[in-house]
């Protein structure tokens, strides 16, 4: 098909006029909201994000270009990237129209005078308009929890088809006046044929109407789209760009003075990249599907958080809103906790960082939540389990409140003595942590950790009484300055110490050492227990006597897994082992929370919630055929799930083995089998 000459005669001076004066409106009135909420941001606490521009980039290049967490559901993720590289075709050429039409004496064609293009433009609107269609019967019929349902989201799926629907009829109405069609606007030509015959002169009004009403409906879309929830389309690529480039378990603060780890209970206080994050929210419902505190009935929605902390931003934070008098911070501003955020909320969280794994846009939430835990722990409005743990943690360095004489002393029943790595040199030194050093229910397994240690001829040694916490979930309960000391502690026992290599069978302690301590590149190499049995296996150092003929199914631990990527080492052993092992559905990064992270452990039940996350978890394991027990790889998850066995009546039908429990059994095989 030729040039049309519609084109060419398209604005006439009238037009060109009406079409530069809305542009400029809706430009003006954009680039108004948009300096308006910039400003917002700029008001809040500096962090510094704009460091490592090359990973930046890269990260911009794979989560906004091919948005791999969208696929996670994969219906709807497909059919939003294909609404998504529908809207990047649509946006460029959308400009490349409007230059066009406002400046006609330039000598370029229109975007569908390329052929190449006006095939592209017809194809993506058939598969935007097949991906709205799929995501308006998922909203309307099928819509999964949390999703937001709102006239706001339906209002711009309808603008969004009507762009796609104005392209195709408007090239329609021009094949119509042309007389013929063309082979590079096959479904145009198909649609042209379906319509009622039009003289050239109606087509050629018409076609002018549909150009009209697409420029119309992109310059009103844009004018709308800052002052609506479609305000995560602008704000999510520079959410994912300034994403954190830190390791996922570790809650510093870049450039942090001590105001940051503070706390923040106004939204000032909060770093700008946190507030960003409510922009960047598409209220999508997969932080709250994956939450297991809200599955469980406790009071904690993490998209809500969000939203209620962007809700805050955009009324006291703007200009125009005049705050009630009197509502109790001395500038008349209703305080954020308490009022738009419970303090219930905070400390449901159990910092699993499930939220984080899901979400799309890559929103932070957990530093949201350490943030206002940490200005809570300052006004003492702290749950009286946690108040007792942190007292112990305070004078003793340890939770549970003995003395630091008693750490080592379930060592005294294997009728051997440990290396003290403060004495003498040792290749791994073995930081043990409170629960297995403490907790009756795990010394046994501490102890056939320690024979599993000494049989594969692994040289180790403990720090003895010189051990304290480690402070990971002291930091995550929002007691920094506590942190801080059990750190520095830790570190100087450590720097007199003679070691190569730290391991540890405590994930969440496992977490810290290798993240949080400061070692910067330059520390020993921090190991998990598995990871380290593992070696042991394939290089054949396990004296393994029989197979454990047994199936079983593994838990992840969520500070091994989803904060660290530890997946493969203990299944990996497990196999070495004999063991049969059988996923639950829920497994790897989507594995679910026991319940014991974020000091959760430490403290009493909401009133009403459902059911507990290590119920829900110990019940999935049930439910799998033939499965005799679940292995975990943490301290914690022993106590959890144990206690869960008689919460669920699945006593009997099920057991919780820590791993080094399957070990021993390969190594010492009993009479009869697990």
């Amino acid at each position: 098909m030729d040039a049309n000459p519609l084109n060419v005669q398209l604005l006439g001076v009238p037009g060109v006029a009406l079409l530069w004066l809305l542009t400029l409106a809706a430009f003006g009135v954009f680039g108004w909201r948009a300096w308006r909420l910039v400003g917002l941001l700029r008001r809040a606490r500096p962090e510094n994000r704009f460091d490592q521009p090359g990973r930046r980039l890269a990260g911009l290049v794979r989560h906004v270009l091919l948005q791999p967490r969208l696929l996670n559901e994969r219906a709807i993720g497909v059919a939003h990237l294909l609404i998504f590289w529908g809207f990047v075709l649509y946006a460029a050429c959308f400009n490349w129209t409007l230059a066009r039409g406002l400046f006609p004496f330039l000598r370029v064609p229109f975007p569908d005078e390329v052929p190449l293009v006006a095939l592209g433009l017809e194809l993506f609107a058939v598969l935007v308009l097949a991906g709205l269609a799929a995501a308006a019967i998922r909203r309307l019929f099928f819509a999964p929890p949390h999703l937001h349902l709102s006239v706001d989201a339906n209002l711009i799926l309808l603008l969004i088809g009507l762009l796609m629907a104005s392209t195709l009829f408007e090239q329609a109405f021009r094949i119509q006046a042309a007389g013929a069609g063309s082979a590079w606007s096959p479904l145009s030509s198909l649609l042209a044929d379906l319509l009622p015959r039009l003289q050239a002169s109606g087509a050629q009004a018409g076609a002018r109407a549909m150009w009209w009403l697409h420029m119309i409906i992109v310059l009103g879309f844009l004018v709308y789209l800052p002052y609506s929830k479609h305000l995560h389309l602008l704000a999510a690529p520079f959410n994912v760009f300034f994403s954190s480039l830190r390791p996922p378990g570790d809650l510093t603060v870049a450039g942090a003075a001590e105001a940051h780890t503070a706390g923040a209970a106004r939204w000032e206080e909060f770093t700008w990249k946190q507030l960003l994050t409510g922009f960047a929210c598409a209220e999508c419902g997969r932080c709250d599907r994956a939450c297991p505190s809200l599955t469980a009935g406790y009071p904690l929605s993490p998209q809500q958080l969000i939203q209620q902390l962007k809700r805050r931003l955009l009324t006291v934070g703007s200009r125009e809103h005049t705050p009630p008098a009197g509502n109790g911070n001395g500038n008349g501003e209703a305080p954020l906790i308490g009022s738009s955020i419970t303090e219930a909320e905070i400390w449901a969280c159990t910092t699993c960082m499930a939220c984080l794994e899901r979400c799309a846009v890559l929103n932070e939430q957990l530093p949201l939540v350490i943030q206002m835990r940490r200005h809570l722990v300052g006004e003492g409005k702290v749950d009286r389990g946690l108040q007792d743990m942190l007292g112990n943690l305070s004078r003793y360095g340890n939770s549970f409140g003995k003395s630091d004489r008693l750490r080592a002393r379930w060592t005294q029943a294997l009728g051997w003595k440990i290396k003290d790595a403060r004495k003498e040199l040792v290749e791994y030194l073995w930081f043990v942590g409170d629960y297995a050093s403490y907790d009756p229910r795990l010394e046994e397994s501490t102890r056939r950790m320690a024979n599993i240690f000494k049989a594969a001829g692994v040289d180790f040694g403990i720090l003895y009484e010189g051990e304290r916490n480690a402070g990971n979930d002291v930091r995550r309960v929002g007691e920094e300055g506590l942190f801080e000391v059990l750190r520095d502690k830790n570190l100087q026992t450590l720097a007199r110490a003679r070691f190569t290599r730290i391991v540890t069978t405590d994930p969440h302690t496992y977490n810290t050492l290798k993240n949080e301590y400061g070692f910067n590149g330059h520390g020993p190499r921090v190991l998990h227990s598995t990871e380290l049995l593992a070696e042991l296996a394939q290089q054949g150092r396990l004296p393994l006597k029989q197979p454990v003929r047994s199936r079983l199914t593994y838990h992840d631990p969520c500070y091994l897994g989803r904060y660290n990527g530890i997946y493969e080492a203990p299944r990996q052993l497990l196999r070495s082992l004999g063991v049969e092992l059988v996923e639950m559905p829920r497994n790897r990064n989507r594995s679910w929370c026991c319940g014991a992270g974020g000091g959760r452990i430490w403290m009493e039940d909401s009133p009403g919630i459902k059911e507990r996350p290590a119920e829900n978890r110990i019940r999935e394991a049930a439910a799998l055929p033939g499965v005799a027990g679940v292995v975990v790889a943490c301290p914690k998850d022993v106590a959890m799930f144990r206690d869960a066995l008689k919460t669920t009546a699945t006593e009997g039908r099920l057991e919780v083995h820590e791993v080094a429990d399957v070990v021993w059994e390969a190594l010492n095989p009993p009479e009869r089998s697990m």
